[in-house]
């Protein structure tokens, strides 16, 4: 399912390299704990799924729809030139992250190192590691 959405994607949006495409999410905080005698109730923010593209021009985010097969419901820039500061942080063991610094604000995503049935994340993402998601300030 994923995969024919990331087809989709790259078709609807005439994107040039197919390997500069990955899959993420933001970096997901707690709202509130409630601890209970015998368990603890979590309160998170809702989990939004987005396919992102890195090319020499900046970063655009394409959030997917959970509720109907990831269909992509948008899309977003931002350009290179309009980040203070990006930053790839390597995860220990499931993701890694990256960090982007607007002059308004910090956005955080989380970008799986690997999903199941979903091959090309780990090879898509290896390219863009190897040309550093082609930051270059």
């Amino acid at each position: 399912m994923l995969e024919e959405q990331l087809k989709n994607v790259i078709k609807k949006f005439n994107l040039n390299d197919e390997k500069a495409i990955t899959f993420g999410h933001p970096k997901m905080k707690m709202k509130w704990v409630l601890p209970l005698v015998g368990t603890t109730i979590y309160s998170v923010e809702q989990f939004q799924p987005f396919f992102i593209y890195f090319d020499k021009s900046g970063i655009t985010f394409f959030p997917l729809d959970l509720n109907n097969k990831y269909e992509i419901i948008g899309k977003s820039f931002i350009a290179w030139n309009d980040l203070k500061n990006f930053k790839f942080k390597k995860g220990l063991i499931m993701e890694d992250e990256i960090q982007l610094q607007l002059d308004d604000g910090k956005i955080e995503m989380k970008i799986p190192k690997s999903k199941a049935m979903n091959q090309w994340i780990k090879q898509n993402n290896k390219y863009l590691i190897e040309h550093n998601h082609f930051y270059n300030n």
